[in-house]
């Protein structure tokens, strides 16, 4: 007999648990193998699509998905063992001579860890190396601001799941835009390495408020904290998609110029958080930029080039974009 609602298989327990277990025992990260067999030995029930996603909230965790389980484990990989890092988010700001006192007691107010530090040497140079190549915010004034600088502050956010992501993206941002209007000059993530005028991290703060639509808010978090196309080793790829609690992107050189990469890049990113249902997007699968547009295999591969300690490295993983 057809129905609407077909059921669907949920494991007991867990996959997600299974495959942590299986880890602890081992005592080292799980091979791609060794991710499938604990999958395809696993019990699962049959449930209606109700009782299914109530199981879902009980649980505080969507489960690995047994179709893509050797990406999505990674979801879940670190919450669940402890083996590795989580996310955290480093705001840098620069400020003058009175924004200590200025700031002080909005970060407070809000619990926030953070350290304020004098005048830096340095954080001319670094806010010029972080701007962002593909629409520059930063303008000579405000290099000369920067430039001019007598107290340098840092913003810590806890260490975050990717299922509490949105939720930590959007309130540091919100904190940014708060910390720039008590006197700060210009913004920087230190997770990501994307620095910002303080005019563009205001208009993204407002664009990211809970009140706007679901692509305009994932927009303002994306072009806040994602820093890209980076060029290294023939590749170019993208920086701070862990902090919207996703994998970053990454292509060839040879297979897509810089400006295709960055339209390609931008338009995967936007699919995966406003348009794909969680968990659909699988390792293999295709996707392009537009109904005319080249089509890429996009296949699932751990991050590399930084250390598991270093606030750049992504635990949820690469997409890759391939021939396909």
């Amino acid at each position: 007999m057809a129905t609407d609602n077909p059921l669907v298989p949920v494991f007991t327990p867990p996959l997600a648990t299974l495959l942590a277990h299986a880890e602890k025992l081992k005592g080292a990260p799980l091979t791609e193998a060794e991710v499938e067999r604990v999958r395809d030995h696993a019990i699962c029930i049959i449930m209606q699509p109700g009782d299914a996603d109530k199981m879902t909230t009980s649980r505080g965790y969507r489960d690995v998905e047994p179709e893509n389980c050797w990406a999505d484990w990674h979801r879940l990989r670190v919450e669940l063992t402890g083996n590795g890092y989580l996310p955290k988010i480093l705001l840098c700001l620069v400020g003058g001579a009175d924004f200590p006192a200025k700031a002080r007691p909005i970060l407070d107010e809000l619990g926030l860890q953070y350290e304020f530090t004098p005048r830096d040497e340095r954080m001319a140079k670094a806010f010029e190396s972080s701007s962002f190549r593909v629409a520059p915010t930063l303008q000579p004034a405000d290099f000369a601001r920067i430039a001019e600088h007598e107290s340098v502050l840092y913003v810590f956010s806890k260490n975050f799941p990717a299922r509490e992501a949105p939720n930590v993206s959007q309130k540091l941002l919100q904190v940014g835009a708060r910390l720039l209007d008590a006197g700060g000059f210009a913004m920087k993530s230190e997770s990501s390495g994307i620095a910002h005028s303080s005019a563009r991290w205001q208009v993204l703060a407002k664009q990211a408020d809970n009140e706007t639509g679901r692509a305009e808010f994932w927009a303002g978090l994306f072009d806040a904290f994602v820093f890209y196309p980076i060029q290294s080793d023939g590749d170019f790829y993208s920086c701070g998609m862990h902090l919207l609690g996703q994998p970053d992107l990454i292509a060839a050189t040879d297979l897509a110029p810089v400006k295709g990469a960055v339209e390609l890049f931008r338009a995967f990113a936007m699919y995966l958080l406003v348009e794909c249902p969680d968990g659909e997007f699988a390792s293999g699968h295709t996707f392009g930029a537009s109904n005319n547009a080249s089509r890429y295999r996009v296949v699932w591969e751990p991050c590399t080039g930084y250390e598991e300690d270093d606030f750049f490295f992504n635990p949820f993983g690469r997409w890759r974009f391939t021939a396909n």
